[in-house]
């Protein structure tokens, strides 16, 4: 699969400057691409995911809505989308930007409606090696929560908030899963839906 036919080439052109922005970040190696897909790609990728089944989930350190695998979806557009990120042409460019080598992908749709969240974790899970999160909504105001919160740490314990990012509509965040990878998504407080793909490379 052709990665520019989804990819902008903006992206493709800047994976030295992405490689240096994710090894310098703190409190973890993490990178925000922004304007990642075409334009009109990203259209048409959120309002596939709109039309895919969420199962709501909710535990004491969560409360969302999320789909099945997208390894199963019988979406064509999603299914695109799941072949894009675990090709080996895609892969290889995550190296380039991470310099770490992943050679499989799992991929789910989320949903966080007010009043959701995700509490303090740290990802970590045999073989997970790498967090992927492209986001999908638009608008969203640091104000009205929906935040991808990291944590600074001490002797592998979180302390304090570190950095936020608000969901970027047509972005893509990925940071290194590690004993230090602590993040949380803050309490969605507004009436919009934050709609995201994500999941981990293995």
């Amino acid at each position: 699969m052709k990665t520019d036919i989804f990819v902008n080439r903006s992206v493709i052109d800047s994976k030295e400057s992405l490689k240096k922005q994710f090894d310098i970040s703190k409190p973890f190696r993490h990178v925000l691409v922004k304007d990642f897909l075409n334009e009109p790609r990203a259209r048409k990728i959120v309002q596939a995911l709109k039309k895919e089944k969420f199962e709501e989930k909710e535990a004491d350190l969560f409360h969302l809505y999320q789909t099945k695998d997208l390894e199963s979806t019988n979406n064509k557009v999603l299914k695109e989308v799941y072949s894009l990120f675990s090709s080996s042409e895609f892969l290889e460019i995550i190296k380039e930007i991470t310099g770490i080598k992943a050679t499989k992908i799992d991929m789910a749709g989320s949903l966080y409606k007010d009043t959701n969240y995700l509490l303090c974790h740290d990802d970590q899970l045999s073989g997970r090696k790498i967090a992927y999160i492209l986001y999908l909504s638009e608008d969203f105001k640091e104000r009205e929560g929906g935040s991808l919160v990291f944590f600074n740490s001490k002797d592998k314990k979180p302390t304090s908030i570190a950095k936020k990012y608000p969901p970027l509509w047509n972005s893509l965040m990925l940071f290194e899963v590690s004993p230090i990878s602590y993040h949380e998504v803050e309490e969605n407080i507004s009436n919009k839906d934050r709609y995201a793909l994500g999941g981990w490379f293995h």
